[in-house]
C-alpha cells in the first residue's frame, strides 16, 4: 500500500494478524538480502505502520538497517553510521527467534558492520567490503 494510503489511525494488527503478514516480512528479508535496502524498507514500512509493539520497535530496527545500507551504497558515511546506530538501539536485545528471523546474529553482524565502518572513518569508508553487509537469517 502506498503511503499516501495509508489511514493515520487504522487499528494495530493482532498477533494472529501480525502472523498473517508473515509473507510481506519475508518479501522485506529476500530484498534485503539481495541487496534491495530501498526495496526492503518500503515493503518493511507497510508491515511496520499498522504492527503492535514490541513487534513495531523490530520492524523499524530493520527498516532503519535498510536505510543505513541504502546510504553505504550512496557513500554517505554519516548517514550510514547513523542509521546503523539507531537500528542497533532498536534491535539490541531482541532475542532469537523473532518473528522466526536470527535476530540476535543479525544485531551481532549489524554491530561488527558498525564498527568497521567507523574505524575506517569517513576518508576511508568506501574501502570496506561491501560483501560483509549482514544478511538475515531464519531463527
Amino acid at each position: 500500500m502506498a503511503k499516501e494510503e495509508r489511514a493515520r489511525n487504522q487499528p494495530l494488527l493482532t498477533e494472529e494478524e501480525l502472523e498473517a503478514q508473515r509473507p510481506l516480512l519475508l518479501q522485506g528479508v529476500a530484498q534485503f538480502n539481495d541487496g534491495y535496502f530501498f526495496e526492503a524498507h518500503e515493503t518493511w514500512e507497510d508491515l511496520w505502520y499498522p504492527s503492535p509493539w514490541p513487534a513495531r520497535v523490530f520492524l523499524q530496527g530493520v527498516i532503519q538497517a535498510a536505510a543505513a545500507f541504502v546510504h553505504l551504497m550512496r557513500h554517505e558515511y554519516l548517514g550510514t553510521v547513523r542509521l546503523l546506530d539507531h537500528a542497533l538501539a532498536k534491535l539490541d536485545g531482541f532475542a532469537s527467534p523473532y518473528l522466526g528471523l536470527d535476530a540476535a546474529r543479525f544485531v551481532s553482524e549489524l554491530r561488527l558492520a558498525r564498527e568497521e565502518l567507523a574505524a575506517l572513518g569517513p576518508e576511508r569508508f568506501d574501502e570496506w567490503d561491501r560483501n560483509r553487509i549482514p544478511r538475515i537469517h531464519a531463527g
